[in-house]
């Protein structure tokens, strides 16, 4: 039997824990990026030099390998989708991740399947006018570009207006009071299923990235098996194939409310590499290869942080109080290989495991103390 060879267009973090998935498992990643030191690159992929929105260099990928992903869906999704017609597998659908790029399309498919998400309404960003149709504050999200935080504006009120995004989109009614959720899902070619549990989000301000990951959700067994269907059926709205984050809000009354979905592997997915029976990356090997599904159990209460680079600091990466966290038992640290720090940059993540999730979080708020990630040259102010 020949070895798998998977393409993946992009070579940050998710391609890199991607690859080295598939290198434990006996296979090839190619990844697709302008950089040679890229995470993929340092984390077992095999690199192709290339840019992620150049149709000649996506398909000098697929000439490499036997079926194509993405890294994140900021790619050339035209090129992917004459890929498709070309009849070489491409996972999620080209049109799946063509209409999953687009946030604003993402909630009229929501309300046109009755999935229920926050009222909204279209908005070119041009005029002021249009921010107050949902209230103060306004939830301004742009329709295309928009990922880890980005694309995403939080005006308070008229006097914040010119904070506005000049970029089309909609503006989304401000949840007050919502806890955050997310759903993993996992969809096969044959229309199969998998969830993990349901976890709950707490965000940095700083820069809207996730600070905590907490798994399972501390929300009512109800309230979580609802949250999974509902991440379920809007994956089935889309007819999507592959790995999927979708991401819920929670409101104070108990309603359930859909807030959008990442077409590929998500940040509030990492903890599964260590807390469940079968992580992302090995299901979305799974999908890649036509294997089927694996079971999703989890078998530890989990927290995750995100290791940001730290503010005042610019530069070459210095890793400081690694040594601890690996000898501390539970505590799980991953570095992406990034070369360069700058303030808020997404440098790794830390998974700790435990019999509860009080131990857990007790575990995650003492590494977090114990560890640091900065460039190696103060900021000048």
């Amino acid at each position: 039997m020949t070895e798998t060879k998977i393409g993946i267009v992009g070579g940050g973090q998710l391609a890199g824990l991607l690859a080295e998935e598939v290198v434990r498992l006996g296979g090839h990643l190619y990844s697709l990026d302008p950089n040679p030191e890229c995470p993929a690159a340092k984390m077992g992929a095999i690199y192709v030099k290339g840019d992620r929105h150049s149709e000649a260099d996506i398909r000098a990928l697929a000439d490499l390998v036997d079926v194509i992903t993405v890294d994140l869906e900021d790619v050339n999704v035209d090129a992917l989708a004459k890929l498709s017609e070309d009849g070489i597998p491409v996972i999620p659908d080209p049109k799946t991740l063509a209409q999953l790029t687009n946030k604003l399309y993402q909630k009229e498919v929501f309300r046109a399947n009755n999935l229920p998400t926050s009222p909204f309404t279209p908005y070119d960003g041009e005029s002021a006018d249009g921010l107050a149709s949902q209230g103060w504050p306004a939830v301004q999200k742009a329709a295309e570009g928009g990922y880890d935080g980005r694309g995403v504006a939080i005006i308070k009120g008229p006097e914040d207006a010119e904070k506005r995004l000049r970029v089309p989109g909609f503006v989304e009614a401000f949840v007050h009071g919502a806890l955050e959720l997310s759903v993993m899902v996992a969809r096969d070619a044959l229309g199969h299923v998998k969830t993990w549990d349901t976890t709950e989000m707490e965000f940095d301000d700083r820069g809207n990235l996730l600070a905590y990951l907490i798994a399972p959700a501390r929300i009512p067994d109800e309230t979580a098996a609802k949250a999974r269907d509902l991440a379920t059926r809007a994956i089935e709205a889309f007819n999507g194939v592959g790995i999927f984050g979708v991401e819920l809000f929670l409101t104070p009354e108990g309603e359930l409310l859909i807030n959008e979905i990442a077409p590929r592997t998500h940040n509030s997915g990492h903890y599964t590499i260590d807390a469940c029976a079968t992580s992302q990356f090995r299901q979305q090997f799974n999908v890649l290869t036509g294997k089927p599904l694996e079971e999703t159990t989890q078998h530890s209460a989990s927290v995750m942080f995100n290791l940001l680079g730290e503010e005042g600091f610019e530069g070459k990466t210095v890793v400081d109080g690694l040594d601890t966290l690996l000898e501390t038992p539970g505590v799980h640290p991953y570095l992406y290989g990034k070369k360069s720090c700058f303030p808020l940059r997404k440098m790794g993540h830390v998974t700790v495991v435990a019999n509860s999730l009080e131990e857990a979080q007790a575990l995650a708020d003492k590494a977090k103390s114990q560890i640091v990630i900065r460039g190696d040259k103060r900021i000048k102010s």
